[in-house]
Formats: structure tokens, sequence, C-alpha cells
């Protein structure tokens, strides 16, 4: 529990409702905004410490605000704020935002979204407000669904107001985002509490689906609801909103709702069993309604309460004030069990003003319920209190990137055998105090891993430590084994143990060797091409790579499926040069051998170097290319075949194949050539023996 400020406003954080507190999604940081001692002043206080210590962040001056209503960042760093003010006779709802990022953050200026007239009374049109947002990071826009309680006449119920926000100061009221009704009143007076939320994966921001549906709730005497969804660009307000509870006594000022990833809870207190917190459940296709009572709250009938969820397992947290005291409780509800907790303080100091307190909606980010508070002094102090939240750790995952066998699922019985896992939790803190470790071999008996001593023994062995992997020694199998499978199972640092994780499947496997018969070692080759040939007891797949003897690949051929013994790799080898090539094969299970290397040299007489003289012949429109092939001397191959190619000049590649399998002293038209593109050619002649000789580029 942290101080964040003091304050002399008497109700700084009305109501239970409204979410004044709200996380940073980019960083992690706090927010907070409060009502400071300074007239007409509101304060942004921001921690990076998960709420030890708190430092003043933007200020704003706005004088005449009546209520101020929830905040929230999205993922581009915009905070989002409304409130409503007491001017010129009207209930004036107002939007406005501020950078969430960095030191220095400011307001941009306010937007007015609607101004009814009041009668010179503050609230008798509107009073309680909320909003949900929505940003496409597709098209950078923010739409923001304002909701706000209403009073016309003897009737009350909730008005909805829409507008976009853009990355530039660009705010536009735009209430025909919503289509269909966006207003329901039934009879009754009074103020009129509101709660808004969109459907999204549990984290209060990223969207659930492509569509962004919005849940409001609100009531006094009543609670009801409306759930709009979204199609074509807009939301739809139904006809008419659904009754969750028909008659709230006592009248109740705040009306508490979330959606928590997969339902919309509404809390309030409950009329016929007045002691203890209703929980309303509507399913997401908006059908039917789960209700929950709380245990009867340790200070009787209930004045004020909230609800909240755990992130990682959906349970319920419920917070409430009782009315024999102004202490805030809590009390959880185990979704895995069914049953409720026992209530619990939050902190024994009494809430200033029974309604001054709220919480940061979720667990979310830090896996924590914050909880920020108002209690009395000289000042009135403002506090944070962060709960944490014990369950157990996720179900560990294998780490394929470190197990080389995961590609193949067949591992060398001759070599040790690595078991990596992840550690995973909610909390980003906790880490992993010991592990169990288990084997079935085919469709045998269970055996568990001893750290101690490195046997298997037939009960569970609960390991201690914070190591995530394990080597099992070579010998771990034997070939004529079933397939293992292997488990693992993590307790973190408050002894919670996780699931077992999925089995990872080992095929107990022994690499076959193969043996390169071609080439020989240290053989001189005379041809400027190898073919590598070998022997091997069982093969799936093979992989051939040549290179220079003195370093630098030439050619890696890749894992190839097939039986095949002999491959030539594509590659023209240079006269006097030494090269080595690699083999590795793969065995039934898919299991690679160790690299073969076999090192050679070339040594051969390539055939007479060609010649190219071309010639543009505009009225044919073609380059003429005539080759010339100097007569074989001095132990040079006759000429078997050659092949044209051609490139612009000035390029360095290759070129492109204009003609191959020509014979000696051909002339070839080339009419593939561009008009006015400078080009060079050369011919590569192909000697009887197998060699190459390379023309030079000729314009």
């Amino acid at each position: 529990m942290a101080t964040i400020t003091t304050t002399t406003v008497a109700s700084p954080f009305d109501y239970p409702s409204q979410a004044y507190m709200t996380l940073q999604p980019n960083d992690g940081s706090l927010w907070v905004i409060v009502a400071a001692s300074a007239a007409n002043t509101y304060e942004l206080w921001r921690s990076d410490d998960g709420g030890a210590s708190w430092v003043l962040r933007a200020s704003v001056v706005r004088a005449n605000i009546v209520e101020y209503g929830s905040i929230q960042i999205t993922q581009d760093g915009w905070l989002h704020w409304a409130y409503r003010t007491n001017e010129s006779s009207q209930d004036r709802i107002y939007y406005r935002r501020c950078s969430a990022f960095t030191v220095g953050s400011t307001w941009q200026a306010e937007k007015l979204v609607a101004s009814p007239a009041n009668g010179g009374v503050a609230g008798s049109y509107h009073t309680g407000l909320d909003f949900a947002l929505d940003r496409s990071g597709a098209i950078d826009t923010t739409y923001v669904c304002i909701a706000v309680g209403t009073q016309i006449g003897a009737n009350q119920g909730v008005t909805l107001y829409a507008l976009t926000a853009k990355p530039e100061n660009v705010v536009t009221v735009n209430n025909a985002l919503i289509a269909g009704t966006r207003q329901w009143l039934s009879p009754g007076t009074g103020r009129v509490g509101v709660s808004a939320d969109k459907e999204h994966t549990g984290d209060g921001i990223t969207r659930a689906s492509s569509s962004p549906h919005v849940w409001v709730a609100w009531g006094r005497t009543s609670a009801r609801m409306v759930k709009l969804s979204w199609s074509g660009g807009k939301w739809n307000g139904p006809a008419s909103p659904v009754v969750l509870a028909a008659a709230l006594t006592p009248a109740q000022d705040s009306v508490a709702a979330r959606w928590d990833g997969g339902r919309f809870l509404v809390a309030v207190p409950d009329p016929a069993v007045t002691d203890t917190v209703l929980v309303l459940e509507r399913n997401q296709a908006n059908t039917s309604t789960v209700s929950r009572n709380t245990p009867s709250h340790p200070a009787g009938v209930i004045r004020n309460c909230g609800v909240n969820y755990n992130t990682s397992t959906g349970d319920l947290r419920v917070y409430a004030v009782g009315t024999s005291s102004a202490v805030l409780y809590y009390v959880d509800y185990v979704r895995a069990t069914g049953l409720w907790t026992s209530w619990a303080q939050v902190t024994a100091t009494a809430i200033l003003g029974v309604n001054n307190w709220g919480t940061r909606p979720a667990t979310a980010g830090p896996a924590r319920y914050d909880v920020y508070t108002a209690h009395s002094g000289t000042p009135n102090t403002l506090v944070h209190t962060r709960q944490v939240v014990a369950y157990p750790p996720s179900t560990p995952t294998w780490n394929a990137a470190s197990t080389p066998f995961a590609s193949s699922g067949a591992a060398s019985v001759s070599a040790a055998l690595l078991l990596d896992w992840d550690f995973v939790d909610a909390d980003p803190a906790d880490t992993q105090s010991a592990w169990a470790l288990s084997r079935q071999i085919g469709g045998g008996a269970l055996a568990y891993f001893r750290a101690s001593d490195s046997t298997w023994q037939a009960t569970e062995q609960k390991n201690t430590g914070g190591t995530t992997s394990v080597s099992l020694a070579a010998g771990w199998g034997a070939t004529s084994d079933a397939p293992h499978t292997y488990k693992v199972k993590v307790w973190d640092t408050a002894d919670t143990a996780s699931q077992y994780s999925a089995g990872l499947g080992v095929v107990p496997s022994q690499p076959a060797a193969p043996t390169i018969t071609a080439p020989t070692p240290a053989q001189v080759l005379t041809s400027d091409s190898v073919t590598v040939t070998w022997t091997v007891t069982e093969q799936s797949a093979y992989r051939v790579i040549l290179a220079f003897t003195s370093g630098g690949q030439l050619h890696d051929s890749g894992w190839r499926t097939g039986t095949a013994t002999s491959y030539t790799p594509p590659v023209s080898l240079a006269d006097g040069g030494a090269y080595t090539v690699t083999l590795q094969t793969q065995n039934n299970q898919k299991l690679a051998s160790a690299q073969v290397t076999r090192s050679f040299t070339v040594d051969y007489v390539e055939p007479a170097v060609p010649t190219t003289a071309a010639a543009a012949l505009p009225d044919l429109g073609v380059i003429r290319v005539t080759i010339t092939n100097p007569a074989p001397s001095g132990g040079q191959p006759a000429l078997s075949t050659q092949s044209l190619y051609r490139r612009r000049i000035g390029a360095t590649d290759d070129g492109a194949l204009v003609a191959s399998g020509l014979a000696g002293g051909a002339v070839v038209d080339d009419w593939r050539a561009v008009s006015g593109v400078p080009y060079e050619y050369r011919a590569v002649a192909k000697g009887v023996n197998g060699t190459s000789a390379f023309g030079t580029w000729t314009p």
C-alpha cells in the first residue's frame, strides 16, 4: 500500500463504478486521475514500479466539472477521458485526451460532445457517465462510445453519444456511428450510474474479434443493460434493454459492470438478500443470465460494490462496503471449484465518504488487482493497494528450438537427449521452484525422473530447482524400444503446481553412417564437375555440400528425400582448385547421420577459348553473333558443344542464355535483344573431356 498523493477535495474518487486507474499497455506503467487540492485542477499521476511510488505527469485546470469519468489508454499511447460540466444551464459532456508515453504529457483541447439544458440545476438532465472505445489499427482511428445517465421528466435511463479520434488533434462528434436506438428510458428519478465496456480478450484493450461490440449497464432502482453489436462500420442499438434486476433497494448511485473476455459482469446489492452482492453474468450471445450471490458481508447491508476479474483464470473478485463500517472488503469466486472464498479487508482504514474507491479493470498486465482508495485526513490521502493473485502457473510448453529431434521425432540413443521446456506464468515476476518429468514407453507404465541420482521411479518425483531443461545421458533408450513420451510439470514460487504438459514423442534410433565411394581420398579429377557416390545401410534423405578446401561454400543441395546414392552439384569446378564434398544422410526414422567429408583437387585441360564478334542488323531486327573456335592444340580436347550468353554492358552477372547445343564456328541471330540497349556476348565451350572454357565478354 502506497500513498499516491493528498487532496482537500471531499470526493476525489466518486464513484466505484468508474475506473480512474488504467495501465499503459506499452510499458506497464500505472496511471490514475485525481481531483487535486488546487481549485478546478485534475492531475494525472504515474507509477513505473507497480504502485510503490508515484510521480505527477500532467495536470489540467478546468472549472465547472461536476463529474469526471473513467480513463483508458489505448495501444497508440493516448489517454482518453470524459467528464460532465454545469455551464450556461446545460449538462455538458466533454471528451479530451493526452499522450501517456513520457514526462511532459499535455492535454489536447477538449471536445464538446453534448449540451442538453438542465434548467440551471446540475445533473437534472445528465448524471453518471462512462465510455467504451476501440482503436482500429488499420486506419489508425479510435471510435468512442460515451454512455451518460439521463433524466427526462419522470423517466430515467441512458443516452449514448459517439465520436472519432485520429492521431493528430482531430476529434469529431459522430452520433451516426450508433444506428438504431441510442436512448433508453423507464420510470424513475435520481442519479443514474453507468458502466460501459467493449468486447475484448480480457485485457480491456485488444479486440476479441473483428467486431468491437459494446456493452452498457445502468440503473438506480433497477439494473438494465444493452449490447451494441458492431456491423457495417457502426454500433447498432437494440430497441429495448435487458432488465437484469427489477427492484434495487436501496437506490444505487452507481452500477458496476465489466466485460471479462467471455461474458458481461454486472454487480449490484441484492435487493432480497441485502448483505450480499448479486453478480449477474450475461452470456456473449446476450440470450441468458447467470446469477451468483456472494457470502454475507461482514459489515452488513451492502452500500456500494464493484466487480473485477482474473484475466488468467476468469475468477471473479467482488468489492463492497457495508453499513456498519466504511471499510472496503473483497471476496473471490473461483470458477474451477464453483465456490466463494471468505470476505477480507483491502485496508482497515475507512473509505472517505463511503463511495471514494475503485479498481483498475482486471489483472491484465502485471497479474495483480490494483485498488485505489481515499481516506479522510488533513488533507485527505489517496492510496493505491496492489493485491497479489495466487493461481497455478500455466501448463509448460516444450521448447522445440532446443530439441534437435523435434523436427523428425527421432533421437540417437548413443548421444545425450536434451529435454527443454518453457516456464509460463501470467505473473511476469513469478519463477519456477520445482519440476517433475514423466516418461512412458509405448503403452507401458509411467515412470518419473529423479534428478538426485538420474534414475526413473514408479511414483512422481518433485525435483527442486529453477532449471527448465534436463539432459538424459547417452543410453537413455534402446533402438528396440517403442516411442518414448515425455511430459513435464512445474511448480511456482508459491509451490502451486501446473498441469502436466503435452506429450513430447521421441523415437529411439541410431544414425546410419554413410561411406563416400567417389571421389576417392585425395583424388585428382580431370573434369570440371564432380559426382558424389556413397553407400549406406538405410536412407530416407540425403544432403551434399560442396566447398573450397580453403573455406567458402559453393553449393548446398539441402535435404532431398529419397534413396538415391549419387549426386552431381550443378557447379563448374576451376582448374587447379582444391575442394571438399560433405555428405549427410537420414535413416528411416529421419535421424541425421554425422557429416562425412572427402577432399579432392581438379587438374584438367580445357578446350580452346572461343571468341565472339557481334554486329547489329537493323533491317533484320537482330544482332548477329559469330563465334570463332580455335583449333585444339597442346592436348586441348576437341569441342563437344557450346553455349552463347548475353548481358547489358556494365552488368556483373553471368548473363542470359541466348542459345545452347551450338557447333564450332556457329553464327547466331539474337532477335530478343532490345533496340538501343548496349549488349555484350560471351561463348562457353564444352570439351569432349567434360571441361569448359569461358570466353571474354565482348560488345
